[in-house]
């Protein structure tokens, strides 16, 4: 008779999985940072612009205490005369 294997228990998947090298990927920076309900604001052409779609690496995979998994990214964050590499 066959042997089927058996489900690993939960305690034995690994909380992570780096990837090497980093996957690339594009990052809608408008779902990560929302805007609120009913918002308001001024204009400022000095700010990071975190309404567009930028290339990014997925370099990490880690599991919640619920079994979702969460992608980690790194992008560039842009302004007028300044960027900042970012890490989700």
């Amino acid at each position: 008779m066959a042997r089927r294997a058996q489900p690993r228990p939960a305690s034995a998947v690994r909380p992570f999985k780096l990837l090497r090298p980093p996957l690339k990927v594009w990052i809608d920076l408008n779902i990560l940072y929302p805007l609120p309900p009913h918002h308001s604001s001024k204009f400022n052409p000095e700010g990071f612009d975190v309404r567009r779609v930028v290339p990014g690496d997925l370099v990490e995979w880690s599991i919640t205490v619920d079994g979702d998994w969460l992608g980690r990214v790194t992008y560039e964050l842009m302004s007028r005369d300044r960027s900042e590499t970012v890490t989700h």
